[in-house]
């Protein structure tokens, strides 16, 4: 549908489409106005001597009668669509990138071979790299020793990531669960025969 001065609106750019029903009001209302016009014209001509009505009345009632109506009618349907609430989608480019920052956290960051430690540093170069990166990109943290955690959904916000970082300690579970896997020998181990 075209709409002057907007121009092209489809009824699913309304957000209630359901009030164009008042249009059938306004039809009936303009239905109406056209039936006491025509009942007037029909009341005159039947009651009334042409010529004698010429001679009292000379001035013949000029088409300006009809504008209050058109007027009523337009604001009317203006009131209509302003009602049904008409939306215009605008596309608005948005940066939907994703960065997720990985750390390890298991026990070989414990080495001291980048001052203080492994961790430390990487907290660091972290916290950096969050406040260096262009706002609007999301931001995740995950950490991992063994198996990954995402500890920090990808978000806008600097903060979380790196409070979440500034919270980060090495994982001692994998560490223990390590040591006594390689401590205990397989069952059977010093049974099974060796064949050549």
């Amino acid at each position: 549908m075209g709409v002057p001065l907007l121009g092209p609106m489809t009824l699913s750019g309304f957000g209630h489409a359901w009030y164009f029903l008042f249009l059938l009001v306004v039809l009936g209302l303009i239905g109406l106005y056209i039936i006491v016009q025509l009942a007037r014209k029909k009341r005159l001509l039947r009651f009334a001597n042409m010529e004698l009505l010429e001679s009292v009345a000379p001035k013949r009632p000029t088409r300006w009668r009809h504008l209050p109506t058109v007027l009523l009618v337009l604001s009317l349907l203006l009131l209509t669509v302003a009602m049904a609430g008409p939306t215009y989608d605008v596309r608005i480019p948005r940066n939907r990138a994703v960065v997720m920052l990985a750390i390890d956290v298991s026990q070989s960051m414990r080495a001291t071979d980048v001052p203080p430690n492994r961790l430390a540093a990487a907290q660091d170069a972290a916290k950096q790299f969050a406040d260096e990166l262009t706002p609007g990109i999301n931001l995740g943290l995950i950490v991992y020793a063994g198996t990954a955690t995402v500890l920090v959904s990808p978000t806008t916000n600097r903060e979380a990531t790196k409070r979440a970082v500034d919270k980060l300690q090495l994982d001692h579970r994998h560490r223990r669960r390590g040591d006594r896997w390689r401590r205990r020998p397989a069952p059977g181990a010093d049974r099974a025969p060796v064949r050549w």
